[in-house]
């Protein structure tokens, strides 16, 4: 089991500072962010070789990038889409992350099959990828890099059983953000049956990252931040013991 964070929750820092800050409370992998304050990891601005700077970057902290997040694609991104494939291939993922306007589905699929890399569509309320019948059909006509990042906390906030709905994604999952109904709480304090969502996880056989993405909100303090990742990676390495063959 592969631990790690979205370094979306550090996007205010530079990216080495955002490296050194997981560094110093014991995370050793992370989902890499485009938004990172300094540039070095905006597709946008970036190429594969700012990809293996990043990469680099990581390596130097004792952090191992194992997927890199884009935020969002539409077609507004069309235009800069093979630059997010590209910086991704020079990072060493195998794995971009990100919620998606299904219109670019085809061109996102070929770029998917060319490059190799899966892309994980995260669910979000109020749009086809809410649920998990909707999902699985707005893929069903591609290719299995296009596939689904569970995010446990958007389930609880459309209503839905975070397990129930990563049992029916089995067989395309290849990215997962833990995450809790109420980010002001600790993680595992609030509706989510973190365990439940482990255990079927584990059923699946699912071996990529387990990446969390909690205490988001406005005027968190980077001390709480710090407080609260250290006590996420704790908990989520209990979930493990918890979950391990007897």
């Amino acid at each position: 089991m592969k631990i790690g964070v979205i370094s979306y929750l550090l996007r205010h820092l530079d990216t080495p500072a955002a490296m050194r800050f997981l560094q110093e409370i014991g995370y050793t992998a992370v989902e890499l962010d485009y938004r990172h304050a300094d540039g070095l990891c905006d597709y946008h601005q970036q190429d594969a070789l700012g990809g293996a700077r990043a990469r680099v970057i990581c390596f130097e902290h004792g952090i191992e990038p194992r997927a890199y997040c884009v935020g969002g694609l539409g077609p507004k991104q069309l235009p800069d889409l093979r630059r997010a494939f590209e910086f991704a291939r020079g990072l060493g993922v195998e794995v971009m992350v990100g919620v998606l306007d299904p219109v670019i589905l085809p061109e996102l699929d070929a770029l998917c099959q060319e490059y190799q890399i899966y892309y994980a569509i995260e669910n979000h309320r109020g749009n086809v990828f809410q649920a998990a019948e909707t999902m699985l059909a707005a893929v069903a006509p591609y290719s299995k890099y296009v596939g689904f990042n569970p995010d446990t906390g958007h389930f609880a906030a459309a209503g839905l059983s975070a397990a129930a709905e990563v049992r029916q994604l089995a067989g395309r999952i290849y990215h997962c953000h833990f995450k809790d109904s109420d980010q002001h709480l600790p993680l595992g304090a609030g509706t989510v049956d973190m365990l439940a969502v482990t255990r079927e996880l584990k059923r699946q056989g699912y071996d990529r990252l387990w990446s969390i993405e909690h205490y988001e909100y406005d005027g968190i303090s980077d001390e709480e931040l710090r407080a609260g990742l250290t006590h996420a990676l704790a908990y989520v390495k209990q979930l493990d013991a918890q979950t391990r063959p007897r």
